[in-house]
Order: C-alpha cells, then structure tokens, then sequence
C-alpha cells in the first residue's frame, strides 16, 4: 500500500496514475467492450482522483478508490446504452475504503461466507442478484442490462433470494 502525503504534488500523481491507468483500461474494457469507451472511463477516473488529490491520503487504498470510481462510471455508461454485458462484478475490487484492521477482519470473513454462498448459486442469479443488492441497480435497469424482462428479472431474484437462504440455513 503506498501512503501519499497531504499535498500531493503534481509528479506523485503522475506516477500513481501510471501505475493505474493499465489496471484501470483492463477493467473498463471488460465491461464495455469498446476501447474507445474503456478509454474514457480510465481517464475520467484519473481526473476525479487528481479533482480529490487533496483528500487522497485519507483512504487505505487509491487503487480500491479508482476501482470502485471506474466500475460505477462503467455501470453508467451501460445505462445510459442499455447495453448488454457479460461481466461478472467479481472483477472489480470494491473493498470499502477507511476501515480499522479487526473491521477489515470482520468484513473479510462476512464477505468469504457470502462468497461461498453465491458461488452455489447459478451464474444468472448471482450476476442479477449482485447487479441488484450491491451496485443497487433497480430491477428495470438490470432488464435493460441484461436484455431480459422485468418480470424475469423479478423470478430471479426471488429464486436467488429462496435458494441463498436455503443455503445459510443448511450452514447454520
């Protein structure tokens, strides 16, 4: 973890954000498919991070912050398109930033059961159930998302919901 100072000059970001950028256009171009697209989204989220660059040393992580900065300027960008995609949201790194080390521990192992527990689920009720409770996209958007319909999306959810909490009983 590289710890930046309270006044980050010009050339500390620079180098922070050459050692982003490639990350940043891997996982941009996952989800979109478009270069050009993956691109822009990159970029953006430099700038946002140079627009915080005074506040950067009060996360954990820059990298998780630029993470989770690119993922939702992608989720937008498929929005606005109603594009469909096929990407799982296990790709991004979303680790809440800011934590104490026994709140870390604690999320950690929350986060591992949960994990285990979706990973039973099928690979459609876990992408739809993620795009749902954690990025809190509504059940229209994750139709358009996905190029299903609303009320499939609905059936999916409850049959996600069902079978997770079949699971967590059956661990208890």
């Amino acid at each position: 973890m590289v710890v930046y100072s309270i006044e980050m000059k010009q050339n500390e970001f620079e180098q922070m954000a050459r050692g982003l950028r490639p990350a940043l256009l891997r996982t941009a171009l996952k989800v979109l498919s478009d270069e050009d697209l993956a691109e822009d989204v990159a970029q953006d989220t430099l700038l946002k991070l140079w627009d915080m660059r005074d506040r950067l040393y009060k996360y954990q992580s820059v990298d998780t912050l630029a993470m989770i900065i690119a993922r939702n300027k992608c989720l937008d960008i498929v929005r606005q398109r109603g594009r469909v995609i096929n990407v799982s949201l296990d790709d991004f790194d979303a680790t809440a930033p800011m934590l104490s080390p026994v709140d870390e521990m604690i999320d950690a192992e929350a986060d591992d059961e949960a994990d285990e527990i979706l990973a039973q689920l099928p690979e459609n009720q876990r992408f739809v159930l993620k795009m749902k409770h954690i990025d809190g996209l509504e059940v229209d958007e994750i139709a358009a998302v996905t190029g299903s319909t609303p009320n499939a999306i609905r059936v999916t959810l409850s049959r996600a919901r069902k079978r997770v909490l079949e699971i967590f009983n059956q661990r208890k």
